[in-house]
């Protein structure tokens, strides 16, 4: 009876660590190209606000543009402090919005902010950070 116990647990075991380790590797992405990047984005724009084909060929650049100076500039923040690089990006996401904005009519430009506000929220955030308690304060008990 216990050889059969044993035998169950580690049978369980295994079953376990191999599940962890093909779950593990499902996580290396591979990382996209700026073009597959902007294509992506223009082609899902194009399906939800009916871009015409010269609105397309605008909203595609601007992601390429977008996606090539993020790629250069990868590793040029890093040194920077939190709200400075809060800040940058804060000013590059508006520049970009705005450029958007004058690509696409007033129907558009509606039926995107819905989709925006729609979208907000999901995500990589795995939860709401802001209503957590702060991990540092010391009344906190564990």
């Amino acid at each position: 009876m216990k050889i059969k116990i044993i035998a169950i647990v580690i049978l369980l075991l295994n079953i376990v660590l191999i599940s962890g380790s093909a779950y593990s590797q499902q996580q290396d992405k591979v990382k996209k190209t700026p073009e597959e990047f902007a294509q992506k984005k223009a082609d899902r724009m194009k399906k939800n606000l009916s871009l015409s084909d010269s609105q397309y060929k605008q909203i595609y650049d601007l992601f390429l543009s977008k996606a090539n100076e993020r790629k250069s500039n990868k590793g040029k923040y890093k040194d920077m402090d939190k709200t400075a690089r809060k800040e940058i990006r804060k000013q590059n996401r508006e520049k970009f919005q705005s450029q958007i904005m004058e690509i696409l009519d007033k129907e558009q430009i509606e039926k995107w902010n819905q989709m925006k506000s729609d979208h907000k929220g999901k995500g990589r955030h795995k939860g709401d950070k802001k209503n957590k308690p702060d991990d540092k304060s010391p009344n906190q008990t564990r």
